[in-house]
Protein backbone atom coordinates (compact mmCIF):
# COMPACT_ATOMS: atom_id res chain seq x y z
CA UNK A 1 0.00 0.00 0.00
CA UNK A 2 1.55 3.32 -1.01
CA UNK A 3 0.64 6.91 -0.40
CA UNK A 4 -0.16 9.06 -3.42
CA UNK A 5 2.11 12.04 -3.96
CA UNK A 6 -0.83 14.14 -5.24
CA UNK A 7 -2.23 16.58 -2.68
CA UNK A 8 -5.75 16.01 -1.43
CA UNK A 9 -8.37 18.54 -2.47
CA UNK A 10 -10.24 20.94 -0.24
CA UNK A 11 -13.57 19.23 -0.94
CA UNK A 12 -12.14 15.96 0.34
CA UNK A 13 -10.78 17.73 3.42
CA UNK A 14 -14.19 19.24 4.19
CA UNK A 15 -15.98 15.89 3.76
CA UNK A 16 -13.31 14.20 5.86
CA UNK A 17 -13.72 16.74 8.65
CA UNK A 18 -17.52 16.37 8.59
CA UNK A 19 -17.25 12.59 8.93
CA UNK A 20 -14.91 12.95 11.91
CA UNK A 21 -17.26 15.51 13.51
CA UNK A 22 -20.09 12.98 13.26
CA UNK A 23 -18.05 10.21 14.87
CA UNK A 24 -16.90 12.52 17.66
CA UNK A 25 -20.45 13.75 18.30
CA UNK A 26 -21.59 10.17 18.77
CA UNK A 27 -18.65 9.43 21.02
CA UNK A 28 -18.14 12.51 23.17
CA UNK A 29 -21.60 14.06 23.18
CA UNK A 30 -22.90 11.37 25.55
CA UNK A 31 -19.84 11.67 27.80
CA UNK A 32 -20.35 15.39 28.35
CA UNK A 33 -24.02 15.49 29.37
CA UNK A 34 -26.14 12.49 28.41
CA UNK A 35 -24.28 9.79 30.35
CA UNK A 36 -23.82 11.91 33.54
CA UNK A 37 -27.51 12.86 33.52
CA UNK A 38 -28.55 9.27 32.93
CA UNK A 39 -26.27 8.03 35.71
CA UNK A 40 -27.72 10.57 38.14
CA UNK A 41 -31.26 9.58 37.15
CA UNK A 42 -30.63 5.85 37.56
CA UNK A 43 -28.34 5.86 40.61
CA UNK A 44 -29.28 9.05 42.43
CA UNK A 45 -26.99 11.69 43.88
CA UNK A 46 -25.24 9.21 46.13
CA UNK A 47 -24.27 6.77 43.40
CA UNK A 48 -23.95 8.83 40.22
CA UNK A 49 -20.14 9.06 40.24
CA UNK A 50 -19.73 5.32 40.75
CA UNK A 51 -22.22 4.38 38.04
CA UNK A 52 -20.70 6.81 35.54
CA UNK A 53 -17.23 5.46 36.33
CA UNK A 54 -18.47 1.87 35.85
CA UNK A 55 -20.19 2.59 32.52
CA UNK A 56 -17.33 4.59 31.03
CA UNK A 57 -14.68 2.14 32.28
CA UNK A 58 -16.43 -0.89 30.76
CA UNK A 59 -17.00 1.00 27.52
CA UNK A 60 -13.38 2.08 27.36
CA UNK A 61 -12.26 -1.50 27.98
CA UNK A 62 -14.35 -2.60 24.99
CA UNK A 63 -12.86 0.23 22.95
CA UNK A 64 -9.37 -0.81 23.96
CA UNK A 65 -9.91 -4.18 22.27
CA UNK A 66 -12.05 -2.96 19.37
CA UNK A 67 -9.77 -0.30 17.95
CA UNK A 68 -6.74 -2.43 17.00
CA UNK A 69 -9.06 -5.20 15.79
CA UNK A 70 -10.87 -2.79 13.46
CA UNK A 71 -7.46 -1.59 12.24
CA UNK A 72 -6.20 -5.13 11.63
CA UNK A 73 -9.42 -5.99 9.78
CA UNK A 74 -9.08 -2.84 7.69
CA UNK A 75 -5.56 -3.80 6.62
CA UNK A 76 -6.89 -7.17 5.45
CA UNK A 77 -9.53 -5.56 3.20
CA UNK A 78 -9.27 -3.73 -0.09
CA UNK A 79 -11.22 -0.69 1.09
CA UNK A 80 -11.70 1.33 4.26
CA UNK A 81 -15.37 1.94 3.34
CA UNK A 82 -16.91 -1.28 4.80
CA UNK A 83 -15.15 -0.66 8.12
CA UNK A 84 -16.63 2.83 8.24
CA UNK A 85 -20.16 1.66 7.38
CA UNK A 86 -20.34 -1.40 9.63
CA UNK A 87 -18.78 0.36 12.60
CA UNK A 88 -21.06 3.40 12.26
CA UNK A 89 -24.12 1.14 12.12
CA UNK A 90 -23.11 -0.63 15.34
CA UNK A 91 -22.41 2.70 17.03
CA UNK A 92 -25.80 4.12 16.03
CA UNK A 93 -27.48 0.96 17.36
CA UNK A 94 -25.73 1.51 20.69
CA UNK A 95 -26.95 5.12 20.89
CA UNK A 96 -30.51 3.95 20.30
CA UNK A 97 -30.13 1.35 23.07
CA UNK A 98 -29.00 4.14 25.39
CA UNK A 99 -32.01 6.21 24.34
CA UNK A 100 -34.39 3.67 25.88
CA UNK A 101 -32.16 2.32 28.69
CA UNK A 102 -33.94 2.49 32.04
CA UNK A 103 -31.55 0.36 34.09
CA UNK A 104 -27.81 -0.09 34.60
CA UNK A 105 -27.50 -3.19 32.42
CA UNK A 106 -28.98 -1.67 29.23
CA UNK A 107 -27.02 1.53 29.85
CA UNK A 108 -23.75 -0.41 30.00
CA UNK A 109 -24.70 -2.52 26.97
CA UNK A 110 -25.58 0.54 24.90
CA UNK A 111 -22.33 2.33 25.72
CA UNK A 112 -20.30 -0.78 24.95
CA UNK A 113 -21.94 -0.95 21.50
CA UNK A 114 -21.15 2.73 20.93
CA UNK A 115 -17.52 2.21 21.88
CA UNK A 116 -17.10 -0.92 19.78
CA UNK A 117 -18.94 0.48 16.79
CA UNK A 118 -17.52 3.99 16.50
CA UNK A 119 -13.98 2.66 16.71
CA UNK A 120 -14.58 1.30 13.19
CA UNK A 121 -15.01 4.66 11.43
CA UNK A 122 -12.36 6.15 13.70
CA UNK A 123 -9.85 3.52 12.56
CA UNK A 124 -10.83 4.02 8.92
CA UNK A 125 -10.52 7.80 9.12
CA UNK A 126 -7.13 7.63 10.83
CA UNK A 127 -5.82 5.22 8.19
CA UNK A 128 -7.00 7.49 5.38
CA UNK A 129 -4.41 10.07 6.42
CA UNK A 130 -1.65 7.56 5.79
CA UNK A 131 -3.32 6.24 2.62
CA UNK A 132 -4.33 9.45 0.92
CA UNK A 133 -2.37 12.38 2.34
CA UNK A 134 1.24 13.19 1.36
CA UNK A 135 3.70 14.09 4.10
CA UNK A 136 3.65 17.80 3.22
CA UNK A 137 -0.09 18.00 4.01
CA UNK A 138 -0.26 15.77 7.08
CA UNK A 139 0.00 18.61 9.56
CA UNK A 140 -2.99 20.33 7.97
CA UNK A 141 -5.14 17.21 7.54
CA UNK A 142 -4.03 15.79 10.87
CA UNK A 143 -5.09 19.06 12.50
CA UNK A 144 -8.48 18.71 10.79
CA UNK A 145 -8.74 15.21 12.26
CA UNK A 146 -8.12 16.57 15.75
CA UNK A 147 -10.12 19.79 15.42
CA UNK A 148 -13.07 17.87 13.99
CA UNK A 149 -13.09 15.71 17.11
CA UNK A 150 -13.27 18.87 19.21
CA UNK A 151 -16.10 20.28 17.09
CA UNK A 152 -17.89 16.95 17.46
CA UNK A 153 -17.73 17.35 21.25
CA UNK A 154 -19.54 20.68 21.11
CA UNK A 155 -22.02 19.41 18.53
CA UNK A 156 -22.96 16.43 20.68
CA UNK A 157 -23.18 18.66 23.75
CA UNK A 158 -25.27 21.27 21.92
CA UNK A 159 -27.66 18.62 20.65
CA UNK A 160 -28.16 17.31 24.17
CA UNK A 161 -28.92 20.83 25.45
CA UNK A 162 -31.06 21.85 22.46
CA UNK A 163 -33.32 18.82 22.08
CA UNK A 164 -33.24 17.63 25.67
CA UNK A 165 -31.42 15.10 27.78
CA UNK A 166 -32.38 11.45 27.75
CA UNK A 167 -34.04 9.88 24.71
CA UNK A 168 -34.24 13.00 22.47
CA UNK A 169 -30.53 13.74 22.95
CA UNK A 170 -29.41 10.22 22.13
CA UNK A 171 -31.64 10.04 19.05
CA UNK A 172 -30.34 13.38 17.77
CA UNK A 173 -26.74 12.22 18.14
CA UNK A 174 -27.58 8.90 16.47
CA UNK A 175 -28.91 10.80 13.44
CA UNK A 176 -25.86 13.07 13.29
CA UNK A 177 -23.32 10.24 12.99
CA UNK A 178 -24.37 8.82 9.57
CA UNK A 179 -25.60 12.16 8.23
CA UNK A 180 -22.23 13.85 8.64
CA UNK A 181 -20.34 10.81 7.33
CA UNK A 182 -22.34 10.55 4.12
CA UNK A 183 -20.43 13.22 2.19
CA UNK A 184 -17.08 11.46 2.50
CA UNK A 185 -18.55 8.15 1.36
CA UNK A 186 -20.22 9.81 -1.62
CA UNK A 187 -17.19 11.72 -2.93
CA UNK A 188 -14.48 9.22 -2.03
CA UNK A 189 -13.49 6.89 -4.86
CA UNK A 190 -11.03 4.53 -3.24
CA UNK A 191 -8.72 2.47 -5.40
CA UNK A 192 -8.07 -1.06 -4.25
CA UNK A 193 -5.50 -0.86 -1.49
CA UNK A 194 -3.83 -4.22 -1.88
CA UNK A 195 -3.91 -7.10 -4.31
CA UNK A 196 -4.42 -9.66 -1.57
CA UNK A 197 -5.34 -9.36 2.11
CA UNK A 198 -2.34 -8.61 4.28
CA UNK A 199 -1.72 -10.95 7.24
CA UNK A 200 -1.56 -9.39 10.66
CA UNK A 201 2.08 -8.61 11.45
CA UNK A 202 2.17 -9.53 15.13
CA UNK A 203 5.92 -8.95 15.36
CA UNK A 204 5.46 -5.33 14.29
CA UNK A 205 2.61 -4.85 16.75
CA UNK A 206 4.50 -6.35 19.68
CA UNK A 207 7.81 -4.64 18.82
CA UNK A 208 6.83 -1.38 17.10
CA UNK A 209 10.10 0.50 17.61
CA UNK A 210 11.27 3.02 20.19
CA UNK A 211 10.11 6.14 18.36
CA UNK A 212 6.58 4.80 17.92
CA UNK A 213 6.57 3.83 21.61
CA UNK A 214 7.57 7.32 22.75
CA UNK A 215 5.01 8.94 20.45
CA UNK A 216 2.40 6.52 21.81
CA UNK A 217 3.28 7.38 25.42
CA UNK A 218 3.08 11.14 24.82
CA UNK A 219 -0.28 10.70 23.09
CA UNK A 220 -1.50 8.57 26.00
CA UNK A 221 -0.46 11.10 28.64
CA UNK A 222 -1.98 14.12 26.91
CA UNK A 223 -5.19 12.21 26.16
CA UNK A 224 -5.28 11.26 29.84
CA UNK A 225 -5.10 14.97 30.68
CA UNK A 226 -8.08 15.62 28.42
CA UNK A 227 -10.02 12.67 29.83
CA UNK A 228 -9.41 13.73 33.45
CA UNK A 229 -10.61 17.24 32.64
CA UNK A 230 -13.83 15.97 31.05
CA UNK A 231 -14.81 12.93 33.10
CA UNK A 232 -16.39 14.81 36.04
CA UNK A 233 -16.70 18.30 34.55
CA UNK A 234 -20.49 18.15 34.90
CA UNK A 235 -20.20 17.29 38.59
CA UNK A 236 -17.28 19.71 39.19
CA UNK A 237 -19.40 22.60 37.95
CA UNK A 238 -22.48 21.61 39.95
CA UNK A 239 -20.83 20.41 43.18
CA UNK A 240 -17.55 22.35 43.43
CA UNK A 241 -18.18 25.58 41.52
CA UNK A 242 -21.87 25.64 42.46
CA UNK A 243 -23.40 26.83 39.18
CA UNK A 244 -27.17 26.67 38.87
CA UNK A 245 -27.41 24.90 35.51
CA UNK A 246 -24.47 22.53 35.12
CA UNK A 247 -25.56 21.31 31.66
CA UNK A 248 -25.64 24.86 30.30
CA UNK A 249 -22.25 25.61 31.82
CA UNK A 250 -20.78 22.46 30.32
CA UNK A 251 -22.02 23.72 26.95
CA UNK A 252 -20.56 27.18 27.54
CA UNK A 253 -17.16 25.85 28.53
CA UNK A 254 -17.21 23.34 25.69
CA UNK A 255 -17.96 26.07 23.14
CA UNK A 256 -15.14 28.21 24.51
CA UNK A 257 -12.81 25.22 24.46
CA UNK A 258 -13.77 24.30 20.90
CA UNK A 259 -13.44 27.79 19.47
CA UNK A 260 -9.97 28.20 20.95
CA UNK A 261 -8.83 24.66 20.20
CA UNK A 262 -10.16 24.81 16.65
CA UNK A 263 -8.40 28.07 15.86
CA UNK A 264 -5.13 27.02 17.51
CA UNK A 265 -5.29 23.50 16.07
CA UNK A 266 -5.88 24.46 12.46
CA UNK A 267 -3.38 27.33 12.52
CA UNK A 268 -0.86 25.10 14.23
CA UNK A 269 -1.28 22.33 11.67
CA UNK A 270 -0.67 24.73 8.78
CA UNK A 271 2.32 26.31 10.51
CA UNK A 272 3.82 22.94 11.42
CA UNK A 273 3.72 21.96 7.74
CA UNK A 274 5.24 25.28 6.72
CA UNK A 275 7.99 25.23 9.35
CA UNK A 276 8.45 21.44 9.23
CA UNK A 277 8.46 21.42 13.02
CA UNK A 278 6.31 19.22 15.28
CA UNK A 279 7.89 18.91 18.74
CA UNK A 280 7.67 22.59 19.70
CA UNK A 281 3.89 22.42 19.30
CA UNK A 282 3.69 19.45 21.65
CA UNK A 283 5.87 21.19 24.23
CA UNK A 284 3.82 24.39 24.28
CA UNK A 285 0.62 22.32 24.39
CA UNK A 286 1.73 20.39 27.47
CA UNK A 287 2.68 23.55 29.37
CA UNK A 288 -0.59 25.25 28.49
CA UNK A 289 -2.68 22.24 29.51
CA UNK A 290 -0.90 22.15 32.85
CA UNK A 291 -1.61 25.85 33.43
CA UNK A 292 -5.32 25.41 32.68
CA UNK A 293 -5.77 22.45 34.99
CA UNK A 294 -3.93 24.20 37.85
CA UNK A 295 -6.47 27.01 37.58
CA UNK A 296 -9.34 24.52 37.80
CA UNK A 297 -7.74 23.04 40.92
CA UNK A 298 -6.96 26.23 42.80
CA UNK A 299 -9.72 28.68 41.83
CA UNK A 300 -13.09 26.90 41.50
CA UNK A 301 -15.23 29.86 40.42
CA UNK A 302 -17.23 30.24 37.23
CA UNK A 303 -15.25 33.11 35.67
CA UNK A 304 -11.93 31.37 36.26
CA UNK A 305 -13.36 28.15 34.82
CA UNK A 306 -13.86 30.06 31.55
CA UNK A 307 -10.22 31.21 31.60
CA UNK A 308 -9.11 27.67 32.35
CA UNK A 309 -11.23 26.43 29.45
CA UNK A 310 -9.41 28.86 27.15
CA UNK A 311 -6.05 27.53 28.31
CA UNK A 312 -7.10 23.88 28.06
CA UNK A 313 -8.55 24.55 24.61
CA UNK A 314 -5.36 26.25 23.44
CA UNK A 315 -3.24 23.43 24.82
CA UNK A 316 -5.34 20.69 23.32
CA UNK A 317 -5.50 22.53 19.98
CA UNK A 318 -1.73 22.88 19.94
CA UNK A 319 -1.35 19.15 20.44
CA UNK A 320 -3.97 17.95 17.94
CA UNK A 321 -2.35 20.26 15.37
CA UNK A 322 0.53 17.80 15.09
CA UNK A 323 -0.74 14.60 16.74
CA UNK A 324 -1.55 12.65 13.57
CA UNK A 325 1.49 14.03 11.76
CA UNK A 326 3.68 12.74 14.59
CA UNK A 327 2.06 9.30 14.73
CA UNK A 328 2.03 8.71 10.96
CA UNK A 329 5.69 9.79 10.76
CA UNK A 330 6.83 7.07 13.19
CA UNK A 331 4.72 4.18 11.86
CA UNK A 332 7.03 1.17 11.55
CA UNK A 333 5.49 -0.41 8.42
CA UNK A 334 3.32 1.07 5.64
CA UNK A 335 1.68 -2.30 5.00
CA UNK A 336 0.28 -2.42 8.55
CA UNK A 337 -0.75 1.22 8.67
CA UNK A 338 -4.34 0.75 9.89
CA UNK A 339 -3.31 -1.93 12.37
CA UNK A 340 -0.62 0.25 13.94
CA UNK A 341 -2.88 3.31 13.92
CA UNK A 342 -5.33 1.11 15.81
CA UNK A 343 -2.59 0.44 18.36
CA UNK A 344 -1.87 4.18 18.43
CA UNK A 345 -5.55 4.89 19.02
CA UNK A 346 -5.37 2.81 22.20
CA UNK A 347 -3.46 5.80 23.56
CA UNK A 348 -6.66 7.77 23.04
CA UNK A 349 -9.11 5.19 24.36
CA UNK A 350 -7.16 3.77 27.30
CA UNK A 351 -7.34 7.12 29.15
CA UNK A 352 -11.13 6.83 29.03
CA UNK A 353 -10.79 3.57 30.92
CA UNK A 354 -8.30 4.95 33.43
CA UNK A 355 -9.78 8.43 33.97
CA UNK A 356 -12.85 7.35 35.96
CA UNK A 357 -10.82 4.75 37.85
CA UNK A 358 -8.29 7.42 38.83
CA UNK A 359 -10.79 10.23 39.37
CA UNK A 360 -13.51 8.49 41.40
CA UNK A 361 -11.45 7.72 44.53
CA UNK A 362 -9.70 11.10 44.37
CA UNK A 363 -12.96 13.06 44.12
CA UNK A 364 -14.76 11.06 46.80
CA UNK A 365 -11.99 10.43 49.36
CA UNK A 366 -8.50 11.66 48.42
CA UNK A 367 -8.63 15.44 48.20
CA UNK A 368 -11.56 16.14 45.91
CA UNK A 369 -11.44 18.19 42.73
CA UNK A 370 -8.35 20.26 43.68
CA UNK A 371 -6.31 17.07 44.02
CA UNK A 372 -7.75 15.67 40.79
CA UNK A 373 -6.82 18.66 38.68
CA UNK A 374 -3.38 19.08 40.25
CA UNK A 375 -2.71 15.45 39.33
CA UNK A 376 -3.91 16.24 35.82
CA UNK A 377 -1.38 19.07 35.58
CA UNK A 378 1.37 16.68 36.70
CA UNK A 379 0.43 14.27 33.90
CA UNK A 380 0.85 17.08 31.35
CA UNK A 381 4.31 17.86 32.76
CA UNK A 382 5.25 14.18 32.50
CA UNK A 383 4.36 14.24 28.79
CA UNK A 384 6.66 17.24 28.39
CA UNK A 385 9.47 15.31 30.09
CA UNK A 386 9.07 12.46 27.56
CA UNK A 387 9.33 14.72 24.52
CA UNK A 388 13.16 14.86 24.24
CA UNK A 389 13.20 11.08 23.67
CA UNK A 390 11.21 11.53 20.43
CA UNK A 391 14.32 12.07 18.33
CA UNK A 392 12.77 11.15 14.95
CA UNK A 393 11.04 14.54 14.72
CA UNK A 394 12.27 18.11 14.59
Amino acid sequence: MTVTAAPVRRTWMVAYALAMIGVAAGWFGPIQILLPEQAARLAGEGGKESLLALVTAIGAAASLVANPLWGALSDRMRSRRPIFLIGAAIGVAGLLVLAVADARGPMIAGWVLVQIGLNGPLAALAAMIGDRVPERQRGTVGALFGVAQIVGVVLGTALAVAVGQGTPGYVAVAVAVPTLGAALLLISREPAQVAEPVPIAWAVILRPGAQFAWAWLIRFLLNLVNALVLVYLFYYLSDQVGVGDAALWVLVLTVVNVLVAGAVGFAGGVLSDRWERRKIFVAVAAVTLAAGTVLLALVPVAAVAIVASVLVGAGWGGYVAVDMAVITHVLPDAETRATMLGVANIAGTLPQLLAPVIAAPIVTALGGYPALYLLTAAVAVLALACLPRLTALS
